[in-house]
């Protein structure tokens, strides 16, 4: 079998084993914040949401105003539903852009593969898939952020490589800006990961080592606007446990082995990397950046690997006490694969590991990624969503909640009692309502369906 045609092969299954995730987009429903911020964006002028926004809540200059453009703030509840499909369509396009760089010599539907393959193994192990991929407001934040941060490195590697015209820096430079704004951890990783090649790219006096200091400086400006931002103070204020050193150091580190290890053993990516053997060597041939192993010493890439889940989780520590949803950590797992592969690299050309995989073994590889990608990890808990009707039953039960809420608005009553959503997809997101009346969540429904002055009990 031919090169081409084992590639046509994979690419096929990898096409099915995204389709799950694509299919049950068309469950998803807007939950706690979707509906604050929706209300907000249809009762209020949207320049001055943003003003408001900045100086109290956050500094995320670009997240912030993104999240009020909720479909439902335009009151497309379908709109919400396809949002999910078009993120995921993203960020496999800025996953390709970057595989168009890095492995600019090989055959499209080469890096088609590999980029489809890079999406699967994100999605297979993402910390909490419902809040990356199918809540509006937690997707925009982090996810969204990532598919900018993506296209910036492909430009970046474009912008290195000296394929580059009049405007690529000023392109270059205007996507650091946007990634910046999206959250302040992957601010914070950008920031890193930058500070790292400008000081290996002096160490080694490599000529573009220009470029990347100023990458640097505006990285740090940007990073200022946002953490800088008057109402960071403001939120943090609320959080009493906040700022112990000792103890935010300790459970980050706990955190970085817990993560790592849960992630290296799975077996896709045990796969992968087995595979990768065969595809290093080829591209160390070709490419300047994998014969020179991204210019990384062992020691360096292996701390990068390390350091990338700590700055993703100690900010959390730091300003709450609490690590707190693991949105944060979908950044920390989308950097991680991308350091793990870079060590591989590194790792391999030190060793100047020779492939020994034949058709036979790389065959048998070939099925249990496949089978590991769509079995285990969230590829099986959107099968299990799915085909259990557990998505389907959520889907209903939100519908009905909608449709009564949507009633109550041509009564005269003072007191709305929804049933609480028994489905429980793992991959869905919902923030239910409570008991009391008088609960954020609560009034969330109240602000979105203009009930103010009625009474939403939760009925267990």
């Amino acid at each position: 079998m031919s090169e081409t045609k084992k590639t046509q092969i994979l690419l096929f299954a990898l096409i099915v084993a995204i389709i799950p995730y694509c299919y049950l987009c068309f469950f998803a429903n807007p939950s706690a914040d979707d509906f604050v911020l929706a209300a907000q964006f249809q009762e209020n002028h949207f320049l001055n949401l943003i003003y408001e926004q900045y100086f109290i809540r956050n500094g995320r200059y670009i997240s912030s105003p993104l999240s009020f453009l909720n479909p439902i703030g335009f009151n497309s509840f379908l709109g919400y539903k396809f949002f999910p499909l078009l993120l995921i369509l993203l960020v496999f396009l800025s996953s390709l852009s970057v595989f168009q760089q890095l492995f600019h010599s090989r055959k499209f539907q080469y890096k088609m593969t590999g980029s489809l393959l890079f999406v699967l193994l994100f999605f297979h192990n993402m910390p909490i898939i419902s809040e990356g991929i199918y809540w509006f407001t937690g997707s925009v934040i982090y996810v969204l952020g990532l598919v900018s941060c993506l296209l910036y490195i492909s430009i970046l590697i474009k912008v290195l490589s000296g394929k580059k015209n009049g405007y690529s820096h000023v392109v270059l430079t205007v996507f650091l800006f946007l990634s910046c704004g999206f959250n302040e951890v992957l601010t914070l990783v950008i920031v890193f990961l930058l500070g790292v090649l400008t000081f290996v790219f002096h160490q080694k006096k490599l000529v573009q080592k220009k470029i990347i200091l100023i990458q640097f400086l505006f990285a740090i400006a940007f990073a200022a606007i946002l953490i800088l931002a008057p109402g960071n103070s403001v939120r943090g204020s609320a959080y009493n446990e906040s700022k112990q050193l000792i103890y935010s150091l300790t459970y980050s580190i706990i955190q970085v082995f817990r993560f790592q290890i849960l992630w290296i053993f799975s077996i896709p990516l045990i796969v992968c990397s087995l595979l990768y053997v065969n595809v290093n060597k080829e591209l160390s041939k070709s490419q300047i950046l994998f014969s020179n192993s991204f210019y990384l010493s062992r020691l360096s890439s292996t701390f990068l690997l390390f350091s990338i889940i700590f700055i993703c989780v100690f900010p959390a520590y730091w300003a709450t006490g609490i690590l707190g949803q693991h949105r944060t950590l979908n950044i920390a797992y989308l950097f991680f694969l991308l350091a793990w592969f870079v060590n591989l690299t590194v790792w391999l050309n030190h060793y100047k590991v020779k492939s020994i995989i034949n058709f036979k073994i790389m065959l048998y590889l070939f099925s249990a990624l496949i089978i590991g990608i769509i079995f285990t990890g969230n590829g099986y808990n959107t099968l299990n969503d799915i085909f259990a009707g557990t998505a389907a039953s959520f889907n209903k039960q939100h519908e009905y909640r909608f449709e009564e809420l949507y009633k109550a608005q041509g009564l005269k009553t003072n007191q709305v009692s929804l049933p609480q959503i028994l489905a429980k997809p793992k991959c869905l997101f919902t923030y239910d309502i409570e008991e009391e009346p008088k609960d954020w969540k609560n009034k969330a429904y109240n602000m979105y369906f203009r009930l103010d002055s009625v009474d939403i009990f939760l009925i267990k």
